[in-house]
């Protein structure tokens, strides 16, 4: 199974694919795009993230991708929004060309009803993945690395982060094995 995860913004966007093999994750690829929020519009800056991705998914769609989620994003103004929610479309329009749809997360809120979102919160990751909800990046990284035994550097935290995001979903899943990592 292989996992596609973004990190996803509009001034630094990372990407992660996760391959799952008898319950072990390991690392396939991670990539990162830089844009520029001074001399770029947001039009612009959404332009790059999608020619980003969709390079990224073009290099490695070829042994398939069975999810692809990111991590949810709720701001407190437009000014946070429409940033994050531009890099968003331009993940989504590139993962389309390619016929792949984001997986949405379901968990169960209080009093037993089903929540769904557009992917986990960034709290969720970081308690999965480290057992605090606010988790420093760095904890984040380190716990991405104990459980795929990736050894190379991650070029950003967005990249780890991103690598976060895909094993938090196969954690869940129950589809990679967490014992002594």
């Amino acid at each position: 199974m292989r996992v596609l995860a973004f990190d996803t913004s509009l001034s630094l966007p990372g990407v992660a694919i996760i391959e799952v093999k008898n319950g072990k994750p390991r690392i396939i690829a991670l990539s990162h795009i830089r844009t520029d929020s001074k001399t770029q519009s947001h039009g612009l800056r959404a332009d790059i993230v999608e020619s980003w991705a969709t390079l990224f998914i073009a290099k490695h769609i070829g042994k398939g991708i069975e999810v692809c989620l990111r991590e949810d994003f709720n701001g407190q103004s437009s000014t946070q929004n429409y940033p994050v929610f531009a890099a968003w479309s331009g993940t989504e329009r590139a993962a389309d060309k390619f016929g792949i749809k984001f997986t949405k997360w379901t968990e169960e809120a209080k009093g037993g009803r089903k929540k769904t979102s557009l992917g986990p919160s960034p709290s969720k990751v970081k308690l999965i993945m480290t057992g605090s909800g606010k988790a420093e990046k760095e904890d984040v990284a380190e716990s991405v690395r104990k459980l795929t035994g990736y050894t190379g550097e991650f070029a950003t935290f967005d990249e780890s982060d991103a690598a976060a995001i895909g094993l938090a979903y196969l954690i869940r899943e129950g589809l990679i094995k967490t014992e002594g990592y």
